[in-house]
């Protein structure tokens, strides 16, 4: 890690604290004006830097920069022993991360973008990637029935919801893979993996997900009605690394809990499906009602029986 990284570091460790150039300068052991002109070059990163005579340098506006000592001291206390990856570009977190996965790479490995030109979500759909927004996928290898595995989505989409809470922000879970904030998209997940069929076990997991956090100026007229980001619609500019780790952290937790389906109930108190009249994408038509353990949805159809949508999508239409 160069000069330049390990100093953003401390600034953001010591975010809302003046930090002196002469500290800096005896921690790393270099001039104060190399200190200084590390800081400008942090200024031309975007970094909004505040230097007051006597006091040092305070970072008033956190950078949408990545600095993995920085994520990785937060993260020191985990269980898990997260290994992160950064790319500026990458077509799409879930394809790098399952090659990884394939050859090898550790349960807890995180391949982090800051745009995907490539972005994809369930059922093969396109999931729209500008730059601004967290992607990130993460390899687990979990020790779980198939049951529980079918479940890890809607595990997922809990983790986030609670990442978000610790910002302030109240979300919705959409069956079984979106978070909705003010009745449009915030948030989309996609599970793969690879099964063992001589094991009947999955050799690996990837869960991708893609939060939109700034206004995008370019984004398609067509997705303005049904997506949107956190900043637009909370006022709040939100570093994406700080709402990363949040969420990774949650992820651990909820993931640790699956067996015991522990995610569910907050799952269900904060969906946005259920209530809902929906169509099945066989053509049935009926009421949402509730969940099975493993994260199916109940419907109420229309001729007065219940089934449980495991796959496929649920479309709401009233």
């Amino acid at each position: 890690m160069n000069l330049k990284e390990n100093i953003l570091a401390e600034l953001l460790t010591h975010e809302g604290e003046y930090y002196s150039g002469g500290k800096l300068a005896e921690k790393f052991g270099v001039s104060r004006t190399a200190i200084w002109k590390v800081m400008e070059q942090l200024k031309q990163d975007g970094c909004q830097i505040e230097a007051v005579s006597h006091k040092g340098y305070f970072l008033t506006k956190k950078p949408d920069l990545f600095n993995q000592k920085y994520m990785l001291d937060l993260l020191k206390n985990c269980k898990t022993n997260w290994q992160i990856q950064h790319f500026k570009t990458l077509d799409s977190t879930n394809r790098v991360a399952k090659e990884l996965a394939g050859q090898n790479a550790p349960s807890g490995t995180v391949v982090i973008a800051d745009f995907q030109t490539s972005g994809r979500g369930r059922m093969g759909k396109h999931f729209y990637s500008p730059k601004g927004g967290l992607y990130l996928s993460v390899i687990e290898k979990l020790d779980l029935p198939i049951s529980d595995i079918m479940s890890v989505t809607a595990c997922t989409a809990t983790a986030v919801f609670l990442a978000l809470k610790q910002f302030h922000i109240t979300s919705q879970i959409k069956w079984v893979n979106d978070l909705f904030l003010n009745n449009k998209k915030i948030c989309g997940i996609l599970s793969e993996g690879s099964f063992n069929a001589e094991l009947l076990k999955m050799d690996y997991l990837v869960i991708g997900i893609g939060i939109n956090l700034h206004a995008d100026k370019n984004r398609p007229e067509e997705l303005n009605a049904i997506i949107t980001d956190l900043e637009t619609e909370t006022g709040n500019y939100i570093y994406k690394y700080d709402l990363a780790i949040a969420i990774l952290k949650n992820l651990e937790t909820m993931l640790a809990e699956i067996s015991e389906h522990s995610y569910l109930k907050i799952y269900t108190e904060n969906s946005y499906t259920l209530g809902h009249r929906i169509q099945t994408d066989d053509g049935r038509q009926g009421i949402a009602i509730g969940f099975s353990q493993d994260a199916g949805l109940i419907i109420k159809l229309d001729d007065n029986t219940e089934t449980i949508l495991r796959t496929g999508s649920a479309k709401i239409i009233d």
